[in-house]
């Protein structure tokens, strides 16, 4: 089977629904940098796009556009307070095991086992999907993740896409 050019056949479908081309963002340069110490003496994070929240915080509207909002969530809750929603991936597997998309036990095994220094008290989850407004992505909302990020004294992030 020959490979699909995602980029071409998105664009042919929605401008064949009338919409005009989508503005991909391209970047000449890449913010990543390789760890400055051992995995096992870094605090990781995690930050999942599953629209994962917890029971006593207002859900994630799943048909939204450009929700700009996010969930922190404290590592230590149980999972039986944690809900998902979010319409835009097949969530069935990730309703037996929220771990698929919100692997919060994993890593805290991972923690116990030394393979991670520590693992952040607060993960961060949002509900992706139909988020159009990159200039306010970048510029407010990424902006209020990293002060959480920073105050966890989060050396590394685990980002989980959903």
């Amino acid at each position: 089977m020959k490979p699909i050019d995602y980029v071409s056949a998105l664009n042919e479908m929605y401008q064949c629904q009338g919409f005009p081309p989508y503005k991909w963002s391209e970047f000449d340069t890449s913010p990543w940098s390789s760890l400055s110490k051992p995995l096992n003496e870094c605090c990781l994070a995690l930050i999942s796009s599953a629209g994962i929240f917890r029971d006593d915080q207002d859900p994630f509207d799943p048909w939204a556009v450009n929700d700009l909002s996010f969930r922190q969530i404290p590592t230590d809750t149980p999972f039986e307070r944690l809900k998902l929603h979010h319409n835009y991936f097949d969530h069935r597997d990730a309703v037996k095991d929220l771990n698929c998309v919100f692997p919060v036990q994993r890593l805290k095994e991972l923690e116990a086992e030394g393979y991670v220094g520590s693992f952040a008290p607060t993960a961060v989850t949002l509900g992706m999907g139909r988020l159009y407004k990159r200039t306010a992505l970048q510029n407010e909302t990424v902006p209020e993740i990293l002060a959480v990020l920073k105050r966890e004294g989060a050396d590394s992030v685990l980002l989980v896409p959903a």
